[in-house]
């Protein structure tokens, strides 16, 4: 997962957004600043994902291959489970909602951010730089959403 800050977007905007100097230094210590405020919380979430991809072997069936039909027409095997298979759906669950609640803790942080940032914008500077911060989002939501099919797999 991709997250960067409002604040390195602003950075990358600087010409557009018209950032003077004094402004361009803040907003890289309040970079810095959140970068230091959120390795643990990164750290945190490739650590889920990690896992995550480690234990996301999900159950196919009891279909065997080769071998004779039973007297149903079936190839051997069970057709349910695994036992532990509940278990393993409950952690996937638990799993993706640790790592949502590490997103949050990481996006509240980059708001409390931007939003001291724009305390120092002029008022010809925010409006483009709220359409920024408001892409980023959209753009971090959608990989949410797409880490949360891919973990969750339709399984719950």
């Amino acid at each position: 997962m991709a997250f960067t800050s409002s604040l390195a977007v602003l950075l990358e905007h600087r010409e557009e957004l018209a950032l003077t100097p004094p402004q361009v230094e803040r907003f890289e210590q309040l970079d810095f600043t959140l970068r230091e405020k959120n390795a643990v919380l990164q750290h945190e979430l490739e650590s889920l994902r990690a896992q995550a991809r480690k234990n996301n072997r999900p159950w196919h069936g009891g279909y065997q291959g080769g071998g004779s039909h039973d007297v149903h027409g079936g190839k051997g095997g069970s057709m349910s489970g695994p036992a532990d298979e509940d278990q393993q759906k409950l952690r996937r669950r638990e799993r993706l909602e640790r790592m949502e609640a590490t997103l949050r803790a990481m996006q509240d942080n980059d708001s409390q951010a931007y939003l001291a940032a724009e305390e120092l914008m002029t008022d010809a500077q925010k409006p483009r730089a709220r359409e920024l911060f408001s892409q980023e989002r959209e753009n971090l939501l959608e990989q949410l959403n797409a880490m949360h099919y891919q973990i969750r797999k339709g399984d719950y």
